[in-house]
C-alpha cells in the first residue's frame, strides 16, 4: 500500500508536523501525479526555511512507492549532487540531459566555444521530470542558455504525456542578464501549451528555534517587500523613489544594527565580524574545510583578491600554480573522453603537474592530473590542460582578446578531425572565494560574506536580492567582512 505524502514527510524526521502551506503543497503534489494531463507542469516556490528540502525527500519517496519513473535535474553541477545528497536519488545537470556535444563544434571564427546540440528524449514511457534550483533556469532572454525552452522542447516532442516539476526559491537572484526568473511565471510555460499549476509555500522566519541565519533571510525579505511597497507608491509622484543608489530606504541602518547586534554572539578566537581582508583571511585559514567554508563576494575581481591572498598564506612560494591535493572550481560545461560531463560548478582536486610550465598564446599553461568524483559516484582521474593566466585573474572566463589568441595560434589545423588542447583546455578558478552567482545552487556550513560595495547594482531591491542570496548558502556559521573600501 502507498503511504500518503503528507506521512511520508512527518515520518522524515522525529517531531516534524507539516504547517497549513505545506499540508496544502503536498497534497497538489500528489494530486498532480496521481491525474493524468497533457503536458502538466507544476511550480512550487518557496522561500528559505519554507520546507522545500523535506519536500522533496517526500516527494521522489513517494514516486518510488508508487513504482512512479523520476528524473531529477538542477542547472549546475553543485546543484545537482547537492539534490542527488538529499534525496538519496540519482541527480543530473540540465546540461547532462539536454545536450550533446558537436565534434567540429571548434571552428567559430571570431574567438571559440564548443557547440552543443539537443539530444532525443532518452524515455519514451511516462516520466515525471523534477528540476531542483529553478530559479537559474533561463529561457535565452538574457543572453544565456535557453534551458527551459529547450527542456520543453525535448519532453514534449517525445510524449505529452511526461510531467515536469519545477522547485525553487523566487527570492533568489535570476539567471545572468535576466530580471525574474523564468520557471515561475506563467508566461514562460502556457505559450506551450502547458497544464500550468503553482505552489507557494510560506516563510517560517520568526520561530524563536530558527538560526540567525535564516532570521537575517527573514528580515532581508521584509526589507524588500518595503522597497517594493515605496516603489509602487512612487509612481506618478515627483518626488520619485527614495535616494538614488543601493543603500536607499531605512533598510540599510537595520542592516547595519542586525549586523552590530550579530557580531555581539562572537569571541576573539571566533568574531562573526571582521573589519579588515586580512583578519578575515587568518580566520579562513585556521577554520578552513575542504567543501564546506567558503567566501562570498559580489564581484570576481575581489573572489580573485582573496584566493591570491589566501594562498599566499598557505602555499608561500608556490602560490604561482595549483599544490598536489587542491581543489580548483569548473566554470565551463567539458566533455570528457569517455563522453562525461565535467560540468560548471563542480569541484575537481588537482593531483600533480605533468610536464613543466610552457607559454602559448601569450598565456601560461600547465598539464596536470587530476581527479573527480561523477555524479554516479565513481572517482574518475584524467588529465587536462590548465590556464594559469586564468587561476589568478580576476575574471570569470578568458578575455575575448584572449581566446581570439588561442584562435590565432592554434596547434591543429581546421580541417584537422582533432581538438586543440588549448581550446578545449579545462577553465577553473580557485574555490575558496566566489562570485553569489557562481555559488548560487550550493549551501556550505561555514560562509564569510564580503560586503563590497557593488557597482553594477543601483537600486536597493537588486541589492537585497544579491544579499539574500548569499546569506540562505549558509547552513551553520555566517561570518561578515565588512573592510572600509
Amino acid at each position: 500500500m502507498v503511504k500518503n505524502m503528507l506521512t511520508i514527510f512527518e515520518g522524515l524526521q522525529p517531531g516534524i508536523q507539516a504547517d497549513d502551506s505545506q499540508r496544502n503543497a503536498l497534497e497538489a503534489l500528489e494530486d498532480f501525479l496521481r491525474h493524468d494531463q497533457e503536458k502538466g507542469v507544476l511550480v512550487m516556490t518557496g522561500p528559505a526555511g519554507s520546507g522545500k528540502t523535506f519536500m522533496m525527500k517526500a516527494l521522489v519517496r513517494w514516486m518510488r512507492q508508487a513504482d512512479l519513473p523520476v528524473v531529477l535535474l538542477a542547472p549546475t553541477g553543485r546543484a545537482a549532487k547537492v539534490l542527488a545528497q538529499t534525496t538519496r536519488c540519482r541527480a543530473n545537470t540540465l546540461h547532462r540531459q539536454l545536450y550533446r556535444p558537436v565534434e567540429d563544434d571548434l571552428l567559430s571564427g571570431r574567438g571559440f566555444r564548443v557547440r552543443f546540440e539537443l539530444k532525443s528524449m532518452e524515455k519514451d514511457e511516462p516520466c515525471v521530470f523534477v528540476v531542483d534550483e529553478a530559479s537559474m533556469m533561463g529561457n535565452g532572454s538574457g543572453g544565456g542558455e535557453s534551458l527551459l525552452v529547450d527542456l520543453l522542447q525535448q519532453i514534449h516532442e517525445s510524449s505529452s504525456w511526461h510531467k515536469i516539476i519545477v522547485v525553487g526559491d523566487p527570492f533568489q537572484l535570476p539567471p545572468v542578464g535576466e530580471t525574474d526568473s523564468p520557471a515561475f511565471l506563467p508566461s514562460s510555460w502556457k505559450p506551450w501549451g502547458c497544464d500550468f499549476r503553482k505552489i507557494e509555500l510560506a516563510g517560517r522566519y520568526r520561530q524563536s528555534a530558527l538560526s540567525p541565519v535564516l532570521n537575517l533571510a527573514g528580515c532581508i525579505l521584509d526589507w524588500m517587500q518595503g522597497e517594493k511597497y515605496c516603489k509602487e507608491s512612487a509612481v506618478g509622484n515627483s518626488k520619485g523613489f527614495g535616494n538614488p543608489g543601493y543603500k536607499s530606504g531605512s533598510w540599510w541602518s537595520e542592516f547595519g544594527e542586525w549586523i552590530k547586534a550579530y557580531a555581539e554572539g562572537g569571541s576573539e578566537e571566533d568574531p562573526l565580524l571582521h573589519a579588515t581582508m586580512h583578519t578575515a583571511i587568518l580566520d579562513f585559514e585556521q577554520h578552513y574545510e575542504p567543501g564546506q567554508s567558503v567566501l562570498l563576494a559580489y564581484s570576481n575581481a575581489w573572489a580573485s583578491k582573496f584566493n591570491n591572498g589566501y594562498r599566499s598564506r598557505r602555499f608561500g612560494n608556490r602560490v604561482a600554480r595549483p599544490s598536489a591535493g587542491e581543489s580548483l572550481l569548473v566554470v565551463r560545461n567539458q566533455y570528457l573522453n569517455g563522453g562525461h560531463l565535467l560540468a560548471n560548478g563542480e569541484e575537481i582536486r588537482f593531483v600533480k603537474r605533468v610536464g613543466k610550465t610552457h607559454q602559448h598564446a601569450g598565456m601560461s599553461w600547465i598539464n596536470g592530473l587530476l581527479e573527480w568524483i561523477g555524479m554516479d559516484g565513481e572517482e574518475r582521474t584524467f588529465e587536462g590542460k590548465l590556464c594559469l593566466d586564468l587561476l589568478q585573474s580576476g575574471q570569470s572566463s578568458l578575455s575575448p582578446v584572449q581566446q581570439q589568441a588561442l584562435w590565432q595560434q592554434r596547434v591543429v589545423e581546421p580541417d584537422s578531425m582533432e581538438k586543440d588542447p588549448y581550446m578545449a583546455a579545462l577553465w577553473v578558478k580557485y574555490p575558496y572565494a566566489q562570485t553569489v552567482h557562481k555559488a548560487q545552487g550550493g549551501a556550505w556550513s561555514r560562509v564569510y560574506l564580503l560586503l563590497e560595495r557593488p557597482y553594477a547594482v543601483q537600486d536597493p531591491i537588486s541589492y537585497l536580492r544579491w544579499l539574500y542570496t548569499a546569506v540562505t548558502r549558509c547552513s551553520d556559521r555566517l561570518i561578515f567582512v565588512q573592510p572600509k573600501l
